[in-house]
């Protein structure tokens, strides 16, 4: 698929419908550009009008095969709400795996509208996707990076992301630990979260992680999509993330962070960027820096994560992974320098 053609397709499905002005907004395309790629997607079944077919009322959103909307004063929890709709939900010849992840997804993504979003109403759809399934969470509240701008002072949404995605933050910590987004994220074929202007999509098929603009979104869509014959293992996810303390009790105490998705910009050459990288990560005692798609690093930022960092934090362990040779010799010299080779 052409990268144009990927965009559009993240577009559709980080939002309920778009314009075709919203299109030409996101790809910076002509209009008769736009038009051959969402026919193709549409041929493919990946997109579907909404509405009239001509005219400034067209829109467009990834289709699904059902729906259903609650207002949220009627919910009594994410588990009756699972219970009601599990069997809509799920391909009736899904795996053991699959059931046990789709719900675990579910439950976390729909008790973080219910607790934080502020919303008055939330939306479910489901997709049949050949051998998969496509789920969808939507609410109409504040957004999860504005709420966490807002909590936190932060200064933009990207920072919010930040925040997230390490598994150790949550504006809630007597009642959440912060680490069902983290979890869902990689329990997945693909995960997608869109809030304002951005949306954060996870390839675990690929091992590919993205941050992609998009056009606004009131409030947070969450999907994801999983092989109904999967057999991967929610267990075997927790186990490891997890290390055991001084009593033998495992804790979450990994985090896994893709270094293209993390970074403010994309040259990762300063010490001030790789301390937002790190920032809020001092409880881990493993932190596995991804570095696929990264095609070079500076001085100061590797100086920063593989020296000063390791220097303040001696009980933690820095493993950088999916490395070019260019990076890797900056990553080796940082090294070098802190042990004083």
């Amino acid at each position: 698929m052409s990268a144009t053609r990927d965009l559009i397709r993240r577009t559709l499905e980080a939002n309920d419908s778009v314009t075709m002005a919203e299109l030409l907004e996101a790809t910076g395309l002509t209009r008769p550009a736009v038009l051959y790629q969402i026919r193709a997607l549409m041929e493919a079944g990946e997109a579907e009008l909404v509405g009239p077919s001509r005219g400034r009322s067209v829109r467009y959103r990834s289709p699904y095969d059902g729906r259903w909307d609650y207002p949220l004063g009627e919910l009594v929890g994410e588990h009756r709400l699972w219970s009601d709709l599990r069997v809509e939900l799920l391909d009736p010849d899904s795996s053991v795996a699959a059931r046990q992840i789709h719900e675990y997804v579910f439950g976390e993504m729909v008790n973080n509208v219910l607790d934080h979003s502020g919303s008055q109403n939330l939306t479910i759809t489901r997709r049949s996707m050949g051998e998969s399934v496509g789920i969808s969470v939507r609410d109409h509240g504040v957004g999860i990076f504005q709420h966490i701008a807002d909590v936190e002072g932060l200064a933009d949404h990207h920072a919010s992301l930040l925040r997230l995605q390490s598994g150790a933050y949550t504006t809630d910590p007597e009642n959440h630990t912060g680490q069902g987004i983290f979890f869902s994220s990689r329990a997945v074929d693909h995960f997608s979260i869109g809030s304002g202007t951005l949306a954060w999509q996870v390839d675990n098929v690929a091992g590919d992680s993205t941050v992609v603009r998009i056009p606004a979104v009131p409030g947070t869509i969450v999907r994801w999509t999983l092989d109904s014959a999967t057999t991967r293992s929610l267990p075997a996810l927790f186990e490891y993330f997890s290390r055991a303390d001084d009593d033998g009790i495992p804790q979450f105490a990994v985090t896994s962070i893709p270094v293209s998705v993390a970074a403010a910009t994309d040259t990762y050459a300063t010490r001030s960027a790789a301390r937002a990288l790190l920032a809020g990560k001092q409880q881990f005692r493993v932190i596995i820096l991804d570095f696929s798609n990264v095609e070079n690093i500076g001085q100061g930022f590797a100086d920063e994560v593989f020296r000063v960092y390791q220097a303040q934090n001696p009980t933690a362990t820095i493993e950088p992974v999916h490395m070019n040779e260019q990076v890797a010799f900056l990553v080796d010299q940082a090294r070098g320098m802190r042990s004083g080779r």
